[in-house]
């Protein structure tokens, strides 16, 4: 009897077994991807009979196959598990007689595969020791997903993710990190960036070593740094100056963007993200499209044009230190809402703008208490508006009066047929978008 047949107990099947798996690795999955429809499609071949060497070799070796989107089980004889589709780009576990293979559809190593290691190996501990229905992960995802990608870019780039955190968490005279670093791959035999070759702006006489054991110091040095200007790490692992240029193909670009906030770019255009206390993958969309996405149904009605538009005031709302609220919503809504909140003196009215045109005041519209009311295609006739809503509508006691006020106020008026997008700017940097159906954390950090 092999492995999986241990592992029914009078109420199952290795079939059952192998779907229990199968959701179990897509709901960790989920905590990975902010729309369930980014997922990749993953398959999950199990090997059915306890074989050697060389019975695989004469035989073959029985597969059975589960993929994300299927309720069927396929049925295959392979001689060399190399011969699955994808096999090269899979993570593979074999223990004496147990062989799994989890098939991403990927096209290159990345922190996904260490994120599945750390996952396969817990859930194994757990179907060896505790048995089929006593297995209990799901409040382990989020550990299982740090320590893969800690794994991943420790090993790729010597990069110590617990520094990260640490460093996002602090403040440089009251203000929290706002910055750029490059850090080079060290499975790469060749390095660039050198005072000599003039791959840096500035070069430090004496490197500074980018590690907890320097975290004053690197705290102090990251404050010359910003979206445009990047320290730059050598392969010994210490800052050794500035530079103004784009990150090389082996290099890793770590983008932090406020308080326990950071984005990074490895592989040349894989990004993967940590806001909100989880990380997130990002799917390969422009840009724009993400925007879009991220507005809900006021998003689906947008152009292009109108997209840009009000991403670029957004991003200029965000300079705003203090935080702040945009409401978003059709010409005819927009309009609605400012009448009726200036009239009730619970708004301030001004003459009609377009904030797209206007950027440079949006900083000071916003610097009063209350939200900022606009359509799509930015043009404002209120400021400063205290948002009215349902207490029965459920708020989130871990945010605050701002959050929560947008949140109720999107649904109410959702109730009343009225359509909104709610951004929320907090002081901390973070920027989410509040829809009718979902609430979407926004990344400006490009």
């Amino acid at each position: 009897m092999n492995f999986w047949e241990q592992l029914i107990d009078g109420g199952g099947t290795r079939e059952d077994l192998y779907f229990k798996t199968r959701d179990l690795y897509g709901n960790l999955l989920k905590h990975l991807y902010n729309d369930p429809r980014n997922i990749p499609d993953f398959r999950i071949h199990f090997s059915d009979d306890s074989r050697t060497v060389e019975e695989g070799i004469e035989k073959g070796y029985c597969i059975s196959t589960v993929s994300m989107r299927s309720n069927k089980i396929t049925y295959s004889i392979v001689k060399d598990v190399a011969e699955l589709e994808n096999f090269e780009n899979s993570y593979n576990w074999f223990y004496e007689d147990v062989f799994v293979v989890f098939d991403f559809l990927e096209d290159s190593i990345s922190p996904l595969l260490f994120i599945t290691r750390a996952f396969w190996e817990d859930l194994f501990r757990q179907y060896d020791v505790l048995g089929l229905r006593k297995v209990r992960i799901s409040h382990m995802y989020e550990t299982l997903i740090s320590s893969g990608v800690s794994q991943y870019f420790h090993g790729f780039y010597q990069l110590d993710i617990s520094l990260i955190q640490t460093l996002s968490a602090l403040t440089y005279e009251g203000d929290y990190i706002n910055c750029s670093i490059l850090i080079p791959r060290y499975d790469h035999g060749t390095e660039r960036r050198t005072k000599k070759n003039g791959g840096l702006d500035v070069a430090l006489k004496e490197p500074v070593p980018f590690a907890v054991s320097h975290l004053r110091q690197v705290r102090k040095l990251v404050e010359m740094s910003d979206k445009d200007v990047a320290l730059v790490v050598n392969r010994q692992g210490k800052i050794c100056g500035l530079s103004s240029s784009k990150p090389a193909a082996y290099e890793c670009y770590l983008r932090m963007w406020g308080h326990l906030s950071w984005t990074i770019t490895y592989n040349e255009n894989k990004k993967l993200s940590y806001y909100n206390a989880g990380y997130h993958i990002h799917t390969r969309y422009s840009h724009d499209v993400e925007i879009t996405r991220s507005l809900g149904n006021i998003g689906e009605m947008l152009t292009k044009e109108q997209s840009a538009r009000i991403e670029a005031v957004i991003r200029a709302a965000s300079t705003q230190s203090h935080g702040t609220i945009l409401i978003i919503g059709v010409k005819e809504d927009a309009e609605n809402e400012t009448k009726r909140l200036c009239d009730a003196r619970s708004a301030t009215g001004i003459s009609t703008i377009n904030l797209s045109e206007k950027m440079h005041l949006i900083r000071y519209l916003t610097s009063i208490d209350g939200a900022l009311i606009m359509d799509i295609d930015c043009r404002c006739g209120c400021i400063g508006a205290i948002l009215d809503g349902d207490f029965t509508t459920k708020g989130n006691p871990a945010r605050g009066a701002r959050f929560n006020s947008t949140v109720r106020y999107v649904k109410r008026r959702s109730e009343l047929g009225q359509h909104f997008v709610g951004i929320v700017l907090s002081e901390d940097g973070t920027i989410d978008a509040v829809s009718e159906d979902r609430i979407e954390r926004i990344n400006l950090s490009e």
